[in-house]
């Protein structure tokens, strides 16, 4: 996995670790989950539902 630094202020920060609390997470997951939820928005990744379907397809095609 690649490691990427996020520079936040200080508002941002406590915001995150509010959130990941909330949600039962670590800050550094909780920041990944939201990079990869806004990259799926935006269209840029597969959203784990699209992806789920094309491993099963794969699956069932073998």
């Amino acid at each position: 996995m690649a490691k990427v630094i996020v520079y936040l202020r200080e508002q941002e920060r406590s915001a995150l670790y509010e959130l990941a609390t909330k949600e039962y997470r670590a800050p550094k997951a909780q920041a990944a989950l939201i990079i990869r939820k806004e990259l799926e928005r935006l269209g840029l990744l597969e959203t784990g539902a699209e992806n789920q379907e094309e491993k099963h397809d794969e699956h069932c095609a073998s």
